[in-house]
């Protein structure tokens, strides 16, 4: 990594040298030194010059989301924006855990606020414990799913406290910002665009093909109708039986059902199957249409928008369908009145999205985790009999089909399925009123209004109990909004303010609903066809905060601008108000210097204080309800009591920053350095039990992150024809949990499913994991017991799942009408736990448990005894590969460094010749994601895959799907 590290820096510095060779032009040219004068939106979306910001904002155009064939808005910005780190695994429409400076809240809100169209978008993640840790469940993703890429013009992302400050304390992580596109006054346009992309596996777990199912290297026998026949473990869901070998015959598992008569007590050979575990995934395929017609009528102008996405999983029988429509509205109603209006409405349905982690519906888990190496998946296709009882591998017994562990994964994909809806509208209204040049009024209305729906279904005959449970989540935001404006120069001086008020309301509704000790009539679906009466729960949240905010920024010559913000939330749901401030400053040298070289120079510093408000009812106790005794309901006190005086978890941001361009802008740089502190945090610890409580909510411990941010762009060659960008970003952030409270060392945040535990740990960086270490002599060899196993360590902490550092490099060529752009994603550093690699080496899945097709010379570990004597204590494989589970749980910690190929993209653009008046443009676009994967300590998985939600619970992998590769091509017709 340090060299890679070293050679981009090279790439960059050497680039700048080749700039000056590269100015000349067609003779007569002048080349004019280019005044920066970006306009970028910002908070509350307002749009500043970028000159006169006085903290860390990058924008990303809507074109490199949507070229590169992106269905989530959110993972798109992996890689391409300095300071953000993005988690985002391969399961379809999974979630995407997006992350900037590191991590401030043990309890709380990591993630940034985000924003589309003034709108404080709802992002929230349904996903229980459960499959957030790895122990089972599907992945719904995160609420932001429903932003259309086709629909984004731009994206603005304000890194730190002082660049959202003026949202509060929901914007304590910062901000992003996305503005859609609207239309342009005096223009028509029609587009088309339409995407077809193809998906399939590529980083997964390797499999040893070597040895079958069981656990004897030889196979048991059993005499049906007289005769004696080889058979097989049937119920044992591993892989340390006996070596391939095609001269032996046995009875597979499909060899016993009359109806099958091709099949039945039919001997095969004992070999690797023909179809294996990756015959099972299909070819996953996404469609994307989108229509849109952008209208001007004299002073009003129209956009409207429509989205088709159809995607269909790797996973036989899932899929996603979504449709966006949107509506983007203003008019000039008179002199000095404007009205607009911004409208978006989304469908959303979910079809059977796979199951991950350690959960019985899982086919991860049974492919990677337990399973027999032996097994045909075409054979399993065949998954059910007439009756519509299942056939699965797993069968009790030879003469005993019933499912033991685990079932058919057929049987999973097509008869224990989910489903999925979401309905949302989201938009605001507003009207502007001008007075005069310099001051006007903003009045706004921004809402977010979704209902979601959930259920699975667990069928009769399955290995776990059936089972039919319902959710029904509805979720809504309003925020008012009014703001007024002065704006206005005074000889050198600019002077830009405004003042205004928010009041936001958030209401959230659950309701539950399960059978409960399975289904009476097969096939039907229906809370009231449960055993026992079904369980039902519901629950109600309301939160609101009022507001009062400010802004004043003042500009001298161009030169000098300092702006100041403050903001007082009152929050429904704390007992006390906070006020926060920001202050930000910044001087643009490159006006004092006016030389040549210098198109722009500008020296940045900010300081904020911000916080987070709590959940509602925090501060609370209320009764829980437990499942009903004998017919009797059950009350008790909750495990965590509420604390009336809690407050909100300030976080402190300073920072410091320079950013340049020379040559005439062929050459830039930004450079940040920032520090943030964030104490009261809000966590509950423990307390006497004789309390009727387990622990209390109370403000304790301070947490701190420190980083650097840098951005390098270089365009080494630009002319009429021809042009070659470069850009690198880089960022590097140290945190630390200082203190939590008292002596109180670890914060269990949660548990693997098996062994390993995810903490806070004090003196550490967040998100330590615990578990056992080798032991070590004092000569650093590895100390094995009398038993020849490895010696554990006490509980300690063997990393943290935040990276070193992150890094993008994208390359951008154009010629005439023919583009080439891709992107390089780096991570260094973090831990992740694999679930996967603990019990693919203890059931004998893996290829390392093969040892090289020569288990039977057994193991002996490297190291040494006790006595400092060279190991000599001979392991056979099963027991070896035992030892993966209950000794040293560092074997299954891997280092969750990458560098990846996260997109390329070729575009051209057909010459007018080709097409003729029809069109007023037409580009073809061919594109692919994901293509290839370096420097992963463990090459089965990616580590990016490590996380099944986007909330705090990350780096515990409990059975994930193979990663994959993505290709796709996509046309844009222009009217």
């Amino acid at each position: 990594m340090k060299k890679l590290t070293a050679g981009v820096l090279i790439l960059v510095l050497s680039s700048s040298l080749m700039v000056a060779q590269a100015q000349q032009t067609k003779s007569g040219d002048t080349l004019k030194t280019q005044q920066i004068e970006e306009v970028v939106v910002t908070a509350l979306g307002i749009k500043r010059e970028k000159k006169a910001l006085g903290y860390a904002a990058q924008e990303v155009k809507g074109e490199t989301i949507s070229d590169a064939g992106q269905t989530n808005a959110v993972s798109a910005l992996s890689g391409n924006v300095a300071g953000v780190q993005v988690t985002a695994p391969s399961t379809m429409g999974g979630s995407a855990r997006i992350t900037m400076r590191g991590i401030s809240s043990i309890t709380g809100e990591n993630r940034p606020l985000i924003v589309v169209d003034g709108v404080p978008l709802d992002n929230s993640n349904v996903n229980n414990s459960d499959t957030q840790r790895g122990a089972g469940g599907r992945d719904y993703g995160d609420a932001s799913f429903d932003i259309n890429p086709d629909d984004i013009e731009s994206v603005t992302v304000l890194k730190g406290g002082p660049a959202a400050a003026l949202y509060g304390s929901r914007a304590g992580n910062g901000a992003i910002i996305y503005t859609t596109k609207s239309a342009k006054k005096g223009r028509t346009d029609i587009q088309l665009n339409s995407g077809l992309s193809f998906e399939s596996i590529y980083i997964r777990p390797k499999l040893q093909n070597q040895y079958g199912g069981g656990y004897s290297d030889t196979l048991p026998t059993a005499t049906i109708n007289g005769q004696t026949y080889n058979i097989q473990e049937y119920e044992t869901d591993a892989s340390w039986g006996p070596k391939y070998d095609p001269n032996l015959m046995y009875l597979p598992w499909y060899a016993f059902d009359p109806e099958f008569s091709n099949d039945y007590l039919k001997p095969v050979p004992w070999v690797a199957p023909k179809n294996d575990v990756d015959s099972f995934f299909n070819t996953g395929v996404t469609y994307t249409n989108n229509i849109s017609v952008a209208k001007s009528f004299g002073d009003t102008n129209v956009r409207l928008s429509y989205t088709n996405t159809n995607i269909t999983g790797i996973v036989p029988n899932s899929k996603i369908k979504k449709d966006n429509f949107s509506i983007n509205l203003n008019s000039k109603l008179s002199d000095k009145l404007t009205a607009d209006a911004i409208v978006n409405y989304v469908h959303t349905e979910g079809f059977n999205r796979p199951e991950i982690g350690y959960g019985d519906n899982s086919v991860a888990q049974k492919f990677y985790h337990f399973g027999q190496r032996n097994l045909d998946y075409e054979k399993l296709k065949d998954y059910k009999l007439l009756d519509g009882s299942q056939r699965t591998w797993n069968r009790s017994a030879y003469d005993d089909p019933t499912p033991l562990y685990s079932d058919n994964p057929y049987w999973t994909v097509n008869e224990n399925t989910s489903a999925d809806s979401r309905q949302r509208f989201f938009g605001n209204a507003g009207l502007t009123y001008n007075f005069d040049k310099h001051f006007y009024v903003v009045g706004k209305v921004y809402g977010d209004v979704y209902s979601q729906n959930i259920s699975s279904r667990v069928a009769v005959g399955s290995q776990a109990i059936s089972n039919y449970s319902i959710q029904k989540r509805n979720v809504s935001e309003f925020n008012y909004e009014g703001r007024a404006h002065y704006n206005n120069n005074f000889g050198g001086f600019s002077l830009n303010t405004f003042a205004g008020f928010n009041i936001r309301d958030n209401k959230t509704s659950i309701l539950d609903g399960t059978t409960i000790g399975g289904l009476v009539i097969p096939g039907l679906y229906n809370l009231d066809n449960g055993v026992e009466n079904s369980l039902a729960s519901n629950a109600e949240a309301h939160g609101s905060v009022k507001s009062l905010f400010a802004s004043a920024s003042i500009g001298f010559r161009d030169l000098l601008f300092v702006e100041a913000t403050g903001r007082n939330d009152w929050y429904s749901m704390l007992k006390d108000s906070g006020f926060y401030p920001s202050v930000t400053g910044s001087f643009v040298f490159s006006n004092v210097l006016k030389t040549n070289w210098l198109s722009f120079g500008k020296i940045r510093a900010g300081w904020s204080s911000i916080a987070q408000g709590g959940t509602p009812y925090v501060t609370g106790t209320f009764i829980t309800f437990g499942s009903p005794f004998n017919g009797a309901p059950q009350y008790s006190n909750p495990n965590t009591a509420g604390n009336p005086d809690l407050t909100p978890e300030l976080k402190v941001t300073k920072e410091i920053g320079i950013e340049a361009r020379f040559f005439k802008n062929r050459l830039g740089f930004d450079v940040t350095y920032y520090d943030t502190k964030s104490r009261d945090l809000i966590i509950p610890v423990p307390v006497d039990p004789s309390t009727g409580y387990l622990s209390k909510s109370i403000n304790a411990g301070e947490m701190t992150n420190k980083g650097l941010e840098a951005m390098v762009n270089v365009t080494p060659i630009r002319n009429d024809n021809f042009s070659w960008d470069i850009t690198w970003n880089f960022a590097k952030n140290r945190n630390k949990l200082v203190n939590l409270y008292q002596n109180l060392q670890n914060y269990v945040l949660t548990n693997a499913p098996f062994r390993a535990q995810l903490v806070a740990q004090v003196g550490q960086s967040y998100g330590s994991i615990l578990g056992t270490d080798y032991v070590y002599d004092a000569q650093g060899n590895k100390v094995v017991d009398e038993n020849g196993f490895y010696k554990a360590s006490e509980i300690q902490s063997l990393g943290s799942i935040l990276p070193k550092y992150n890094m993008g490099f994208r390359n951008t060529v154009r010629y005439k009408t023919l583009s080439l752009s891709f992107l390089i994603d780096i991570q260094e550093g973090g831990k992740y736990f694999s679930t996967t690699n603990m019990w693919g080496m203890y059931s004998g899945m893996l290829e390392e448990s093969a040892l090289g097709g020569n288990r039977e010379a057994g193991v002996i570990l490297a190291g040494v005894k006790e006595d400092g004597t060279p190991n000599d204590i001979l392991l056979d494989a099963p027991t070896w590969g035992g030892t993966y589970y209950n000794t040293v749980d560092a074997q299954n910690v891997f280092d969750a460094s990458y560098i990846k190929l996260r997109d390329i993209t070729l575009g051209y653009d057909l010459p007018k010749s080709m097409i003729g008046n029809v069109f007023q443009g037409v580009r073809i676009s061919a594109f692919a994601r994901n293509l290839f994967a370096w420097n992963l300590s463990n090459k089965g998985i990616d580590p990016e895959n490590t996380s099944y939600g986007s909330g705090n619970i990350q780096g515990l992998e409990g059975g994930s799907l193979p990663s994959t590769r993505t290709y796709g091509v996509n046309v844009n017709f222009k009217f």
